[in-house]
């Protein structure tokens, strides 16, 4: 298959979960592929292939990629949509919506997503009233001017919520609806590595990845993660009249 300026930008996201600038994603793919693609032509492609970018709606025929997602000022990364929601351009621009749009996301698929969001939302607020549901003494970090919650660390994504234990040590929360499966370890570390180098100081960092449940190969890779831990909620229903 022929490598395209698409093609191109897509395998460095393979590999790149975090933010990449404008400048560093030019750079990579101008070293991988030298002068393959004018600068012009990668920008407009960065633009185009964001499903939230605002300038989008001048290229109708890339609405149906959903490959980046675009944070001003900072540059771009790799789209997921249980973490930025769903969205739509048109001829009037770049929203966020619940529609299914061009068929992109079949109504099954859309549901499932709403879903998740919606009960991800619901165990985070749930745990922010009370930290202490996971062990006791433990709060929501709330220091240097910056909350622990939904905290956007702009260069290795958002962590759920950073609390703060005992002993002051901090702690990165990471909330799975459903069933959690290793993938999950590779994003913990980086938020937890994230942690160290920009607000720990002298203080020690540790994980807790929240999930319904586990699954195996999870379970035996925390087993070699001495600074991370598994929690698993459960459901209560309560029943109220209307």
């Amino acid at each position: 298959m022929e490598m395209t300026c698409r093609h191109a930008i897509e395998e460095i996201f393979n590999n790149e979960k975090g933010v990449l600038s404008e400048k560093e994603i030019v750079d990579i793919i101008n070293k991988k592929h030298p002068k393959r693609w004018k600068k012009g032509t990668i920008q407009n492609f960065l633009v185009a292939l964001s499903v939230n970018h605002p300038l989008r709606k001048h290229h109708k025929s890339y609405w149906k990629y959903k490959d980046l997602f675009f944070i001003e000022g900072k540059g771009y990364r790799k789209y997921y949509p249980l973490e930025d929601g769903l969205w739509e351009t048109t001829r009037d621009g770049t929203t966020r919506s619940n529609s299914i749009g061009e068929g992109i996301i079949g109504e099954d698929k859309l549901q499932a997503i709403e879903t998740s969001l919606s009960l991800e939302r619901d165990l985070e607020k749930t745990l922010i009233q009370n930290l202490e549901q996971l062990e006791p003494n433990l709060m929501l970090f709330q220091e240097q001017g910056i909350s622990g919650q939904q905290l956007d660390t702009g260069k290795v994504g958002r962590i759920d919520i950073l609390g703060v234990d005992r002993n002051r040590n901090l702690v990165v929360i990471e909330l799975k609806t459903g069933k959690a499966d290793d993938r999950v370890c590779g994003q913990i570390l980086r938020y937890m590595g994230w942690v160290k180098e920009n607000l720990a100081k002298n203080m020690n960092v540790r994980g807790i990845i929240v999930a319904n449940d586990f699954t195996e190969s999870l379970r035996y890779a925390v087993r070699a993660m001495s600074d991370v831990t598994l929690k698993k909620y459960e459901f209560y229903f309560r029943f109220t009249g209307i």
